[in-house]
């Protein structure tokens, strides 16, 4: 027996039809390995009694139905879980679960699989290496930011004060009304760039009133023009405290189909996750502050921007055609691992 519940992205936005094939495909799955057994599949997207959708409430019906489950499975695709740890322990204990099985995004899972770096191939733009390379060092780095969250809005701040922003390429988006606090409290003001939203129309998700009119561009690297002249890319996560699991998402795999260094504004142990998946990091180009390690993320990036700099144009042209060996494997690992977890969202109880 197999009950299913949680919702999904629309149809119509990106990722929808993707996350609603992967939703049948491991339920599908869970009905070949445990045929004899109750089990209780859940899609985490937007899964808790904090959203209003109508999924914790069917859980609740469950509840009510005094139904009992073997196997509990969260199937995590899109976004991290947001279920609180108290509803989750109410469901352990109310449904009898004797086993739980994470599958997906969750970090050191034996059932994880990277979602983002599954679709990316398939609707990322087939970027030549010689379109994205950099062409001329204008701007030291580029950070798009687009829901204010709260680290968004303080690594802006401190930008700002340290007079950096002129160095770099920054966005961060506006507060939408009618939208929840993503700043938790802050203030600030909004900084968009005049980029034709044309290339992100199709995804359902651009609501020009939202954020400032931020476009919400999943897959590509943005404008060329900007791309280009920008040396290290600001890799602003949707998971930032140390204490939160590895999330990674189609932000970092940016600067590996663009070719670029890149810092990460989120969990340090993020650095640890890409290398045990392949990929190599660039963190020794900035000796006098160990990212990895960090437990001041915010103010060691505005060191690693401060060092950037100190240095000349030519120093930064000639630092990226050191790094161009590996930022030309991190493209071909970021294609032969999507291969690889699209094997593993397959083949999950392999």
């Amino acid at each position: 027996m197999l009950t299913r519940v949680g919702t999904t992205f629309p149809r119509s936005w990106q990722y929808g039809p993707e996350e609603i094939e992967i939703f049948d495909k491991t339920a599908q799955q869970i009905q070949n390995k445990f045929p004899d057994e109750r089990n209780l599949l859940i899609n985490t997207t937007w899964f808790g009694p904090q959203f209003g959708n109508g999924e914790w409430e069917n859980i609740e019906q469950l509840f009510k139905d005094n139904l009992k489950f073997d196997n509990l499975f969260l199937l995590s695709v899109i976004d991290p879980l947001y279920l609180m740890d108290t509803h989750f322990s109410e469901m352990c204990v109310k449904f009898g679960i004797k086993k739980t099985y994470r599958i997906g995004m969750f970090d050191g899972s034996q059932y994880e699989w990277n979602f983002h770096a599954i679709v990316g191939p398939d609707l990322m733009p087939k970027y030549k290496n010689e379109d994205v390379m950099l062409k001329e060092c204008n701007k030291d780095f580029l950070c798009y930011q687009r829901k204010p969250r709260p680290w968004r809005v303080d690594f802006a701040k401190l930008a700002i004060k340290h007079n950096l922003v002129d160095n770099g390429i920054m966005t961060l988006g506006a507060m939408s009304e009618g939208d929840i606090d993503w700043s938790e409290g802050r203030t600030w003001e909004p900084m968009t760039l005049e980029e034709s939203h044309e290339p992100y129309k199709h995804d359902g998700q651009n609501n020009k009133a939202h954020y400032g009119g931020i476009p919400n561009d999943l897959v590509t690297v943005g404008s060329l023009a900007v791309w280009n002249q920008c040396l290290l890319y600001i890799s602003s996560e949707t998971c930032f405290n140390h204490w939160e699991p590895v999330f990674v998402n189609e932000r970092i795999w940016k600067p590996m189909i663009g070719l670029r260094p890149y810092i990460v504004q989120g969990n340090p142990k993020t650095y640890a996750w890409l290398k045990k998946n392949g990929f190599r990091t660039f963190n020794r180009y900035w000796p006098h502050v160990d990212l990895e390690r960090s437990i001041d993320v915010l103010n060691d990036h505005i060191k690693v921007l401060k060092f950037l700099e100190s240095k000349s144009k030519e120093d930064k042209m000639s630092m990226y055609q050191d790094m161009l060996p590996d930022l030309i494997y991190n493209k071909q690992r970021f294609y032969e691992f999507s291969k690889e977890q699209k094997h593993k969202m397959e083949n999950v109880f392999l």
